[in-house]
């Protein structure tokens, strides 16, 4: 078998979890013999270069706007593949052109329902906004599966979208726990001294869905209570944090920010923390589980999060996590039981394993993308058998 990934972002790109899921699932599947080629199709700006690379050994091409349906034509060539996986929906609206006028499979993975609000700060939405909502609709009618990472965005799918339900598959984003198995000292932090109680949070500290503001409330109850306590954010951009400095005036030197952290790092960042929190917000584009919960797990670390969507259902029947309201008051009193009871912390942080290999393990995961795959391709031959067992019928008639 073979896999287009197309994607509307660079790989490697950022350290994010939208970058980083493709790159895991891409090592995943070349491990199980897959091959993967990857196709970038950019859209600004809207003429140029193609560019061919390589990415541990993957082809990997650029395409712009102007390209973007004859250069995948191009890749189909020279690298006959089975079906395109599409990263997000700027992945899939791009290649949905080229997918339609060639009829090529489609698996769409939909990370979050973020893209539903695209200039979501235009008072009507405007021209852009429009056209991919559009091209969004045309994509879930179009694909031969969807993959997506909460129970809530498949009922969207289903409900609002008019998906049918078969063809939906929720998929949690996977991790490699062997990144985790391997032995390593935790790491040293500016400004936290070993007798320092480490609040840590990992990822973007600038959209507002991933509630950083509800932590930086919460913090001030959690400071005066255990003077011993620092909080760092392992994010960026570093201006935000400066201003959350700000925000917690006298308890502002409390505060460390760490921009620009490798998945390396990050691993033996979490081996630091006391409790990992995130206090996410109770809304729309959370109906989605983020990768940091994986890495969460993965670092085997007592858990902090607010009780919303399927964070609930992962963590709370399996002990896996201390749950909260989503108010800075019940985030500050579960930080502070975790710190204040070592009993807790420890049988938090021993249940975590057990959710990250059922839920998250790459290895389990790809078993699953690769019944996406195969469900995919059987239904896009039964209509070719049919409209073949047509003309039969018709000749011998």
């Amino acid at each position: 078998m073979r896999i287009l990934m197309v994607t509307s972002f660079p790989v490697p790109g950022e350290y994010d979890g939208t970058a980083m899921l493709p790159i895991k699932i891409l090592r995943a599947l070349k491990r199980r013999g897959v091959e993967v080629v990857l196709a970038h199709l950019k859209a600004r700006p809207p003429f140029g270069s193609p560019l061919r690379e390589e990415f541990e050994g993957t082809p990997s091409f650029t395409f712009h706007p102007h390209e973007w349906i004859s250069g995948l034509k191009r890749v189909a060539r020279e690298f006959p593949f089975d079906l395109v996986h599409a990263q997000h929906h700027g992945g899939a609206n791009r290649a949905y052109f080229a997918c339609r006028r060639f009829g090529w499979p489609l698996v769409y993975e939909l990370h979050s329902l973020l893209g539903e609000e695209y200039e979501r700060d235009r008072i009507g939405r405007g021209l852009s906004f429009r056209l991919n909502l559009r091209l969004e609709r045309a994509v879930c009618r179009r694909a031969s599966a969807i993959i997506v990472l909460g129970e809530g965005v498949k009922r969207v799918m289903v409900e609002e979208k008019g998906v049918d339900p078969d063809r939906v598959s929720i998929i949690y984003p996977g991790i490699d726990l062997a990144e985790y198995d391997k032995p390593g000292a935790p790491a040293q932090i500016p400004g936290v001294a070993p007798e320092h109680k480490v609040v840590m949070y990992v990822g973007s500290i600038l959209h507002p869905n991933q509630g950083v503001p509800l932590l930086i409330e919460s913090l001030p109850r959690v400071f005066d209570r255990r003077p011993d306590a620092r909080c760092v954010l392992v994010g960026g951009p570093a201006e935000v944090g400066d201003r959350y400095r700000r925000e917690l005036g006298p308890h502002g030197d409390r505060l460390i920010v760490l921009t620009g952290q490798t998945p390396e790092q990050v691993v033996s960042l979490t081996r630091r923390a006391d409790v990992l929190v995130h206090s996410r917000l109770a809304c729309r584009e959370n109906f989605s589980v983020q990768s940091k919960l994986a890495v969460y797990l993965a670092a085997g670390r007592p858990i902090v999060t607010t009780d919303f969507a399927d964070y609930a259902t992962l963590l709370g029947p399996t002990g896996a996590g201390r749950l909260t309201a989503v108010e800075p008051e019940s985030i500050a009193e579960g930080i502070l039981d975790v710190l204040d009871h070592p009993e807790l912390a420890a049988s938090l942080a021993e249940s975590t394993r057990a959710v990250a290999e059922e839920h998250f393990g790459m290895e389990r995961n790809i078993d699953r993308y690769l019944d996406v795959y195969r469900n995919a391709l059987m239904r896009e031959s039964k209509p070719k058998i049919a409209r073949s067992k047509a003309v039969v019928n018709k000749s011998l008639h």
